[in-house]
Order: C-alpha cells, then sequence, then structure tokens
C-alpha cells in the first residue's frame, strides 16, 4: 500500500515579520532577524535555506551581493515573487536558485554563510556544516540560528541545546558569540584554515546555558499560567453563553406561546366578525320593515300602563287575578 507523501510545511517568516501573523510574534521575529542581519559581515553573502527570500531582499537593500539557495521550489518562487517588488538597483543584486546544499555548486567564495533554522531539518548536520563552511572565505563567518530545546514539529529531525551545536561548528573554527532571541540559539562562528579538534564547553558557556534553561523555563511557566487563565475564561465565557442560551430559550417558548393565544384570540374575532357579518345580513331587513310596528307597539304599551294605572285598571287587574287564581284551585280537585 503506497504511503502518503508528507507535505512539507509553509515558512511563514515573511508574513510575520510583517505582523501579518500577530504583533507580538512579530516583534519575536524581527528581534531575530535583525540580529542576523547585523551579524552578516563583508559584501558577499550565501543565504542556505533562504525560505521565501526575507534575509536576501533586507540584505540587499543595504548593498549586499546575496545567492539564496533553497531545495523547495515553492519558496524559490516565492523569492522570486517578493524581489520583482524591490527596486531595479536591489534585484541586480540578489540570485535566488532552486538548489540542495549537498550538490550546490560554486567557485565563489562568500564572506559570510547563513545557515538559519536549518540545521534541524537535517539528519546528518555534521556533512552539511563542513559543505557550507567550503564556501566561506579565509577568516569569513558563519551564523546559525536553531530552535532552542524542544520543538517537535513534523519536519524537524533533532533537538537542539548547546553542547550538540557546538560540536558541530567548532571543528571548523572559533565561536566567537553565542545569543538567545526567545526560543532561538544563534551562533557566530570565524573560520579557521584547517580543520580543528573538537573542545570542551566553558565555565562561561555551561553559566549561559544554565541562564538560557532558567529563561526558557520562565518564558514557558508564564506561558502555561496565561493558558490556564485564558481557559478559565473560556469556560466562565461558556458557562454565562449557556444560562443565556437557556433564558433566551425559555423567553422563545413564552414568545410562542403568546404568539399562539395572539392568533387564537385573531381567529376568535374573525369567527364572530363573520357571524355577525351573517346576522346582520340576515335580519337587516326584518329590522327595517318591523321599525314602524315597534313604534306602534310602543305607543300602546304607554296607553296600557296609563289605564292600568286609572281606578277603573286597577279593579280589572284584581277580578282577572281573581279569576286566574279560582281557576287554578279547580284544576287542583
Amino acid at each position: 500500500m503506497p504511503t502518503k507523501q508528507m507535505i512539507r510545511p509553509k515558512d511563514e517568516i515573511r508574513a510575520a515579520y510583517y505582523d501579518q501573523l500577530g504583533v507580538q510574534f512579530g516583534k519575536k521575529v524581527r528581534s531575530r532577524i535583525h540580529w542576523i542581519i547585523r551579524e552578516t559581515k563583508g559584501s558577499q553573502i550565501l543565504d542556505i535555506g533562504c525560505s521565501g527570500g526575507l534575509v536576501p531582499i533586507l540584505l540587499g537593500r543595504e548593498g549586499k551581493q546575496v545567492v539564496g539557495i533553497d531545495v523547495s521550489p515553492e519558496a524559490i518562487t516565492e523569492s522570486r515573487n517578493a524581489l520583482e517588488k524591490e527596486a531595479r538597483s536591489v534585484k541586480e543584486l540578489i540570485q535566488f536558485e532552486e538548489e540542495n546544499l549537498m550538490t550546490f555548486s560554486t567557485s565563489q567564495r562568500f564572506d559570510t554563510v547563513l545557515m538559519t533554522e536549518v540545521l534541524e531539518h537535517i539528519g546528518e548536520p555534521e556533512r552539511f556544516v563542513r559543505k557550507a563552511c567550503s564556501f566561506l572565505k579565509p577568516g569569513g563567518r558563519l551564523v546559525v540560528t536553531v530552535p532552542f530545546g524542544v520543538n517537535d514539529y513534523a519536519d524537524h529531525k533533532r533537538t537542539y541545546y548547546l553542547r550538540h551545536l557546538l560540536e558541530q561548528l567548532t571543528p571548523y573554527g572559533t565561536i566567537d558569540r553565542l545569543e538567545r532571541m526567545d526560543k532561538w540559539l544563534g551562533v557566530i562562528v570565524t573560520l579557521h584554515e584547517g580543520k580543528q579538534p573538537i573542545r570542551s564547553m566553558t565555565n562561561q558557556e555551561i553559566d549561559w546555558l544554565e541562564t538560557a534553561f532558567e529563561a526558557i523555563e520562565r518564558m514557558h511557566l508564564t506561558e502555561i499560567v496565561r493558558l490556564k487563565n485564558q481557559q478559565k475564561k473560556w469556560e466562565q465565557k461558556q458557562l454565562k453563553q449557556q444560562v443565556n442560551e437557556q433564558e433566551y430559550a425559555e423567553l422563545s417558548s413564552e414568545h410562542e406561546r403568546l404568539l399562539q393565544q395572539v392568533t387564537e384570540q385573531e381567529e376568535t374575532i374573525a369567527l364572530l366578525a363573520q357571524q355577525y357579518q351573517l346576522v346582520l345580513e340576515r335580519y337587516e331587513g326584518a329590522l327595517v320593515s318591523n321599525l314602524d310596528v315597534l313604534e306602534a307597539n310602543t305607543q300602546w304599551k304607554l296607553k296600557y300602563r296609563s289605564l292600568a294605572n286609572s281606578k277603573l285598571g286597577k279593579i280589572a287587574v284584581r277580578y282577572w287575578k281573581f279569576r286566574r287564581k279560582l281557576k287554578q284551585r279547580r284544576a287542583r280537585r
């Protein structure tokens, strides 16, 4: 069964440099990039693993001639596209090539060779360092940066602290400077004539390493506290959202109930209106035609009441009441 080819992660150093991945991250990336720029000496520069071409272009703006190589065709395409946006004076100083360092060949020798965030990707870094140093002029400078400590990304083949890095670099020159930049380790090496023996770490370097460990540990502890606080805020937000959702559900249910009642009332009113209209249509003619009868009845009622209240009328009323009672007695017998 064929295995799925691993996709190389895209290097987004350019986006990070211009704050497109966050302001704080951008500050950290710029600090590292600017350190590399400051430590690049001379006018002839080779950038191994140039990625998207950010460092070569920044150096080209300072008038340095730079050859940037990278094994990734996508990285070289990105580099060339970025270079097209630069001034002609910068374009003339920079050359990008899709090359593997181990097969790269040129007669040119350089004042500085850059290997920034490269060695952690290499399974056999000793050969890589030896080949990189072969392109340096006598007394030239090698600038190396690697992630400091554990960075278990899919394309990282090793973890770097200080001792292993010094073992790989000191045979070719003198360690001029060590620098820790956030979670990255930077080393400046000045090339010697001939291969030098591997040396042990000095007390000064051990002190530096312990200080770096403390700084990184505090950084991670601070990040852990920040993440815990963020998680707590998220949990509180989720709880509040759940309460709000429950209240909203209750209000929605009450709203639906009221709407149903309004609908029922509207239907009842509509039905009554229809019934009223039917009654009105059925009796409208009769009511109009009987107005005269009603008026006549009213006049007769007035006459009756007047007669009933007279002396003769009262005698007549008592007579008819007596007759009704007598009839009721006979009916009982």
